[in-house]
């Protein structure tokens, strides 16, 4: 009765609780706007990091730009005189003149050439070969491969290298592109033995050219202290028909083999798109497949061997790009240099053909398909006389002229194009594209 009472008596304080009713709507608003703001939170964080991290990260550990490289362009020594042809025969009368005094006369009638002689001649060019290999590396590559039976098998090859410059961060090497197509690891072994990774940095299929690159961290400080660059001589100028050359790297089709000869021709042309070159041949019997380089008795390298170019019935003949014609080519291989392409294989006209009627200008005897020459109506046969204001009446201004480009120009080349016994003046416009092999 008493715990009734009590409980009467606090009825008063007794409630009940009700559950608050959701408000669906304000709450989907709510989460909208809380996953708008951090969307945009983050949209807003990025755009400030990818602004503002160059600028830490120079703070932080600036780092230095890429030095470019740039291979010497020799000439002739300036102690050698030119001598003019009149000057020659003037001093030949006078010789012919002069008899020789009697000494002179009876050691010239006694002097006979012995083996020994042949022998010490030949102990100089080898000596002079050995200088330089000092400037030579081997490269390694290698590559996994997939027989017929699907096992797998690492395929090896060697070829040689030569070192050419370096930009204070990296060591630059050319080698032998073919032979390095399929590998996918690359060692450089120095001559002091030490053995490194190397990287290939480009490449270019025409003049069979690659170029690689080590960093010099990755170098012992004994062998930087023995590195020695190649000297490169001029493939253009004091080079003749007879002139003694050594072939060096693998030209016999196996590592560290050696060549002497003469050479047999310096005016042969190889025709590639956009670009000539001369072709060194050489009367030295070497393998088909052979790579290395041509040097001459100054121990200057005056070639890159290459047998593509080679005739069907000399395929075995040793053969060298010049070395004048590849140097800018190894600039821009090794400097990243994006290289314009046009399309268009060319040959200067010859006077005769001007005298008999035709046009002076280049002649365009190939366009490559699917190239941009090729897609803007130019046809072999078409002769180009000039590219925007520039008047071209050679293969080499066109070389220059398309060097001062870069992909994505548009050009302006005028062209004579045959319509029966007449020549037709037109205009074209087209846009180079990036030269990727």
């Amino acid at each position: 009765m008493e715990k009734k009472q009590e409980n009467d008596d606090y009825s008063f304080m007794q409630e009940q609780i009700k559950k608050r009713p959701i408000n669906k709507r304000k709450l989907f608003k709510r989460a909208f706007t809380t996953g708008a703001m951090a969307i945009m939170f983050g949209i807003v964080a990025s755009l400030a990091f990818i602004l503002l991290e160059p600028i830490l990260t120079k703070m932080v550990s600036p780092k230095e730009e890429k030095v470019s490289i740039s291979l010497p362009d020799p000439t002739l020594p300036e102690e050698v005189n030119e001598v003019l042809p009149e000057n020659m025969v003037k001093e030949q009368q006078e010789l012919d003149k002069e008899e020789p005094s009697e000494p002179v006369a009876s050691s010239i009638q006694k002097s006979e050439i012995e083996i020994e002689d042949y022998q010490k001649l030949y102990g100089k060019l080898a000596s002079l070969a050995e200088e330089v290999k000092k400037s030579m590396v081997v490269v390694n590559g290698s590559s996994s491969e997939v027989d017929w039976f699907s096992n797998v098998y690492e395929k090896k090859s060697s070829v040689s290298g030569l070192i050419v410059a370096d930009n204070g961060t990296d060591l630059y090497i050319v080698s032998n592109y073919s032979f390095l197509a399929s590998c996918t690891e690359i060692d450089i072994v120095f001559p002091t033995g030490e053995e490194t990774e190397g990287t290939l940095v480009a490449y270019d299929k025409d003049t069979n050219i690659a170029v690689i690159c080590v960093p010099l961290t990755q170098i012992t400080s004994v062998t930087k202290e023995q590195l020695v660059y190649a000297s490169l001589g001029n493939s253009n100028i004091g080079n003749r028909e007879g002139d003694v050359v050594i072939a060096v790297g693998d030209p016999m089709g196996y590592s560290d083999s050696v060549g002497y000869g003469i050479i047999t021709s310096c005016s042969t042309v190889v025709y590639t798109p956009d670009h000539n070159y001369k072709l060194i041949t050489t009367d030295i019997y070497g393998s088909h497949n052979a790579e290395g380089f041509l040097i001459n008795t100054k121990g200057q390298i005056i070639g890159v061997l290459n047998q593509k170019y080679n005739n069907a019935d000399l395929s075995n003949q040793i053969s060298a790009i010049g070395i004048s014609e590849l140097r800018k080519i190894v600039e821009d291989l090794s400097n990243g240099i994006q290289r314009p392409y046009l399309g268009i294989t060319m040959v200067d006209i010859t006077e005769s053909a001007i005298r008999s009627g035709v046009p002076d200008g280049v002649f365009i005897r190939k366009v490559d398909i699917d190239s941009p020459a090729m897609e803007t109506g130019i046809a072999a046969g078409d002769i180009l006389t000039a590219i925007g204001t520039d008047s071209l009446n050679s293969v080499s201004a066109v070389e220059l002229n398309l060097r001062n480009h870069k992909p994505g120009d548009e050009l302006i080349l005028t062209l004579l194009r045959q319509s029966g016994n007449e020549y037709k003046k037109i205009n074209v416009k087209v846009t180079l594209t990036e030269k990727t092999e």
